[in-house]
């Protein structure tokens, strides 16, 4: 994938990473939806262990051989996978989930990495799984968390912002992926010392016009050719993921889009600043947009 492919449009080709049970079955119709709204390549990879070599082992027949778990493993693949997109390709690898999934990803330039989470857990959380939680530390290709049912296209679009370059990359992708979609552009803040400020209400004004400000600066600078009209822009006060978390909830939201901050060791450590946990508390599905690599010769 070409630095900032977004600004070029839509993705061209999708990665589905599935391991073939029902909970991914949602992951599954949301690829699907995707690749025909966008006339886009959809390929499925499903990744199993490597079998440890038994040297002992009796050498059995070939005619007398069951079939292995690789062909047991695509023949499923192709099964579901084609009878929701019979376009699909289907690819089954072998080793480390992640790092397969990344390497094929790269190979065949996919522009979209598409998957669903591990289970679901009391209190409406999900569980990532250690999978998805190394793809979105590690991966530079927008990584697509589908939690939802994915049968029809995405209506209203919240793109969560900092501020940061890299919110402004994510506000940029989705007007490019989503151009139909109702856009939100999502602010919460946390007005220090509120509570021993001489005048609360004036101080914490102070910090709504400030990022009212910011708001407006950037839809200034991103690029959002194309897009019919301006987004609706939503400043509170309060704990991020939770008046996401409830925003989401009350009004239907059915993705809010995250620029995640940062590369290396300590990228991959907290993920930027709350994406992580947005990942594991929306009641939507998260589109997570990697803030690009700055390279020689780069504009950005």
């Amino acid at each position: 994938m070409t630095e900032r492919a977004w600004m070029q449009g839509p993705p061209r080709r999708i990665l589905l990473a599935t391991d073939l049970s029902p909970r991914c079955d949602r992951a599954l119709d949301r690829a699907a939806t995707l690749a025909a709204t966008w006339n886009a390549e959809l390929m499925a990879l499903h990744v199993m262990p490597e079998d440890p070599v038994d040297y002992d082992a009796p050498q059995i027949p070939s005619w007398r051989r069951p079939p292995s778990a690789q062909m047991v493993a695509e023949a499923k693949a192709r099964t579901e996978i084609h009878a929701v997109l019979p376009g699909a390709s289907v690819a089954i690898e072998r080793g480390d989930p992640a790092d397969a999934i990344l390497r094929v990803a790269a190979a065949k330039g996919c522009d979209l990495i598409v998957t669903g989470v591990a289970r679901y857990e009391p209190l409406g959380r999900l569980s990532l799984g250690s999978t998805v939680e190394r793809l979105v530390r590690r991966s530079q290709i927008p990584i697509l968390v589908v939690r939802k049912r994915g049968q029809r296209p995405y209506g209203h679009v919240v793109t969560a912002t900092d501020f940061s370059e890299a919110s402004r990359h994510a506000l940029e992708a989705v007007v490019r992926y989503f151009p139909s979609a109702i856009l939100t552009l999502f602010h919460a803040y946390d007005v220090p010392m509120r509570g021993v400020a001489e005048h609360a209400p004036a101080h914490a004004q102070q910090f709504h016009d400030m990022a009212s400000q910011w708001a407006a600066q950037l839809l200034d600078q991103a690029d959002l050719t194309g897009w019919p009209g301006e987004p609706k822009v939503l400043i509170e006060e309060g704990e991020p993921d939770r008046l996401l978390h409830d925003y989401a909830q009350s009004r239907g939201v059915d993705l809010v889009a995250v620029g995640a901050h940062g590369h290396g060791a300590l990228y991959e450590v907290v993920i930027g600043s709350v994406a992580h946990r947005l990942l594991g508390t929306l009641p939507c599905d998260v589109l997570l947009i990697r803030e690009p690599k700055v390279t020689a010769g780069s504009t950005g």
